[in-house]
């Protein structure tokens, strides 16, 4: 376990593919002991190489499953029988928190919506994740973060304002893992609720949920000002040109983002070596500067196009304005600030070590520590022993068909 803060909780997670799988990931690196659920012959879909167009290669570790499942224990379980419901139910029995993104009709089907498992543990916390919602016209319909996250709460819109086309998802699971953090929080928050009232809890987070909070500047404005979205602008007609992104001779990108005052600005001019421009009767004062935003940024252009990012880097060292060099994913993973904090780990399995991101909490100074992901059903055997089953059950289980 990474951190002991939910050191002694236990969590059932019954879900496939990112949202809640990610919250039980999260859960888990907080110290929760995350038991997942998996139908004994059907692997999740991320349980292998989901992500499109990477390189033929094979790199040892099913990344994506790594992510969403670090830390957990994992049994196979046809929750469909009779007696693989039992054992669930015994499970439940003995647990803190119940996660899952099954649909209200399987819920239902399989006797696991929130009544028949509280009916079981009065104190659970059952924590749904959905795509949209348990209330209104598409309560029984799914969805993925393209759709409900991306797509439908104007993320994708916003990201697409000022492109010739439509932005696709920045990343895999990119809303999904925004989301199960905030899942994993409002569990944590019942579950503090819990210990003074005795009270369990059902927790709701959607992907739309999720979107519409980190829209929520866009969604608020546009309702009080008829507009479609706040404006972006493309790099030409940024109103501010302490606020953007400047290619260097070499095709990389610096961005500033500093709020435009005349000090700013001067700052600037001076580490760039532009002392001139802060003389320049159209760049006189802040006003100025903003009113002629268009030629200021003609002439920065200029400017950060003559020299390469390396030169550029160690000018802009001491500027109070701040700014950064604008890196793609692979260079993220070298980030001097990145390791320094432990934002990106090694983990050790079967195959070797390989890199994992924490969840981005940390507490009491402590560096992360991530374990690896179960193998699918790993745990089986060790779970239902601890749930009082002998071995001659056990067997029995695995004969029918009942567990892995």
């Amino acid at each position: 376990m990474t951190y002991d803060v939910l050191a002694g909780v236990k969590v059932v997670e019954v879900a496939m593919y990112a949202f809640a799988p990610s919250a039980g990931a999260v859960l888990a690196d907080w110290g929760a002991d995350v038991v997942k659920v998996v139908p004994p012959h059907t692997a999740d879909p991320m349980n292998g190489n989901p992500v499109a167009a990477l390189p033929d290669k094979d790199v040892g570790v099913k990344f994506m499953w790594e992510i969403l499942n670090r830390g957990k224990r994992c049994i196979g379980l046809d929750v469909s029988t009779e007696d693989g419901g039992a054992l669930l139910r015994d499970l439940v029995r003995e647990a803190d928190v119940f996660i899952t993104n099954l649909l209200p009709g399987a819920r239902q089907r399989f006797g696991l919506d929130v009544a028949d498992l509280q009916a079981v543990n009065p104190r659970l916390v059952y924590a749904r994740a959905t795509g949209h919602g348990d209330r209104g016209p598409e309560r029984d319909r799914g969805g993925y973060d393209i759709t409900d996250f991306w797509s439908r709460a104007g993320v994708g819109h916003a990201a697409s304002q000022v492109s010739d086309e439509f932005v696709p998802l920045a990343s895999p699971a990119f809303g999904d893992l925004a989301s199960g953090g905030f899942l994993a929080g409002a569990i944590a928050a019942a579950l503090f609720r819990r210990e003074r009232t005795g009270e369990g809890a059902v927790v709701d987070v959607s992907l739309l949920s999720s979107a519409m909070w980190v829209m929520s500047p866009n969604a608020v404005a546009a309702r009080l000002y008829g507009v479609e979205a706040i404006p972006r602008f493309r790099h030409a007609d940024a109103p501010n040109p302490l606020v953007n992104a400047y290619r260097t001779a070499d095709g990389r990108y610096l961005y500033l983002s500093g709020v435009m005052t005349q000090g700013a600005f001067t700052a600037l001019c001076s580490a760039i070596g532009r002392e001139d421009l802060a003389a320049d009767p159209r760049f006189a004062d802040a006003e100025g500067v903003l009113a002629n935003a268009r030629a200021c940024i003609t002439e920065l252009d200029a400017v950060f196009a003559a020299r390469p990012l390396a030169f550029w880097a160690e000018a802009l060292a001491d500027l109070p304005i701040p700014w950064t060099v604008v890196r793609s994913a692979g260079e993220a993973g070298s980030d001097p600030q990145v390791l320094a904090n432990d934002y990106l780990v090694s983990v050790e399995g079967p195959s070797g070590a390989y890199p994992l991101v924490p969840s981005p909490a940390q507490f009491d100074g402590i560096r992360p520590h991530l374990s690896r992901a179960p193998e699918h059903g790993e745990h089986g055997d060790a779970i239902a022993s601890e749930l009082g089953r002998d071995w001659e059950e056990v067997v029995r289980l695995k004969v029918e068909g009942d567990l892995l």
